[in-house]
């Protein structure tokens, strides 16, 4: 029977599975730790108070969005993530985190602790560097897309995929809160006012951006390219010097491989913009920047490297045999990720749900600041998607036009 895990009954509920003997080692010191991270589930730690690095993450799915009570979601968006982690793992190891158990009746996910982990976003407002970033996460992104597209599976069992990969309801909150409520007047809309007044009536009229909009919202949604991991922003990568794991996959769906691309890149555009906050010192922001520029390109880079030699090694035989074809698809795959990048830039400023990068950020006018430079950049990126001939030119892009909106400049 189902109930409502919380700290105080949470240990009690692991000593009833495997995972308290198979992984916690039948500890008799269990502590529980409510982590209220996410906008959407029940997160707890539940770990030995003499040893903390034997501990693991319980998840459970509710009726509805813990942050948002008012958007009622299915509960089985839990088995979705069970499998998507199954996959991630499979083909990618180590990437994301180990699945330990799957509760079906209690729409739980125990798995495995990054707890030697930072959340990327944290790391990425204190300027920590992750030299090994655009590798790791390009080579995720190559191997998850590749293996679960059609140039690697039979058309019938990709076709399969897409069926059980439908997710409607968290596609649905995905189409409303990125390509259609923060382009007009929508009641769920909030930004930093009065600042950011002037920037938010251009947003809301100005037509080319809205039919650029409208063209990326088609293709996330009748694009079934291959399993998408669905929000793959920097608040949803765990990192240490050494690895990645790329956690909360429960949007994942079948989709185009762009809009994943573009969700890592274009919160790197944030962070990029909000160091002129962040960063106190001119050459330690000018520098962090410079890196979050070259993360980007690289991300990019490392990608195209891996599907490249996995195109090369792995394709179906005999069904995609041009290599013309194959240039065609990467140009439009990366043009693809640089318009869902600034859709997903513009969605974080003025939608519901915006991101720490910016909201910690006390004063209103330095806030406004920096999100207008993180507007700028991502307007250039969905204007120009799909004539962007290279990775370098969205990055010059950013370069400039993240620039303070004309009202906010000193």
């Amino acid at each position: 029977m189902f109930y409502q895990i919380t700290e105080e009954n949470a240990v009690d509920y692991i000593k009833k599975t495997k995972v308290y003997k198979e992984i916690l080692n039948s500890a008799n010191d269990l502590k529980c730790e409510d982590l209220a991270l996410g906008n959407i589930n029940l997160i707890f730690r539940i770990y030995s108070e003499a040893d903390p690095k034997n501990s693991v993450i319980l998840k459970q799915a509710l009726t509805y969005a813990r942050k948002y009570p008012e958007f009622k979601l299915p509960q089985e968006r839990a088995y979705l993530e069970a499998d998507v982690l199954k996959i991630e793992n499979e083909y990618c190891p180590d990437a994301a985190p180990h699945l330990y158990l799957y509760d079906e009746e209690m729409y739980i996910n125990l798995m495995e602790d990054a707890n030697d982990h930072l959340i990327m976003r944290d790391g990425l407002m204190r300027q920590i560097y992750y030299p090994k970033f655009p590798k790791q996460m390009g080579v995720f992104l190559a191997r998850t897309l590749f293996y679960t597209s059609i140039f690697f599976l039979p058309a019938d069992v990709k076709k399969d995929k897409v069926v059980r990969f439908t997710n409607k309801p968290m596609c649905k909150i995905t189409e409303d809160l990125i390509f259609t409520q923060p382009w007009m007047d929508h009641p769920d809309n909030h930004w930093t006012e009065p600042f950011l007044d002037p920037v938010a009536e251009e947003l809301q009229n100005n037509a080319e951006l809205r039919r650029e909009s409208l063209k990326l919202k088609e293709a996330f949604m009748n694009h079934t390219e291959a399993l998408i991991h669905g929000d793959l922003h920097t608040g949803s990568i765990m990192i240490n010097p050494e690895q990645i794991k790329v956690i909360d996959p429960e949007f994942g769906f079948y989709g185009p491989m762009g809009f994943d691309i573009g969700a890592v890149i274009g919160n790197l555009v944030l962070s990029y913009a909000s160091q002129e906050y962040h960063a106190k010192e001119k050459k330690v922001r000018q520098e962090y920047q410079q890196w979050i520029l070259d993360t980007i390109k690289g991300v990019w880079v490392e990608f195209e490297k891996e599907f490249r030699k996995l195109w090369k090694e792995k394709r179906l035989k005999g069904e995609w045999e041009s290599d013309l074809y194959l240039e065609d698809f990467l140009k439009k795959t990366m043009q693809d990720s640089i318009g869902f990048g600034g859709c997903k830039i513009v969605r974080r400023l003025f939608g519901l749900a915006h991101v720490p990068d910016m909201w910690e950020i006390p004063e209103d006018r330095s806030r406004a600041v920096c999100e207008s430079m993180a507007y700028n950049a991502g307007k250039q990126w969905v204007l120009q998607h799909e004539t962007i001939a290279s990775i370098d030119e969205a990055v010059s892009l950013i370069k400039d036009f993240a620039i303070p909106h004309p009202s906010l400049q000193e």
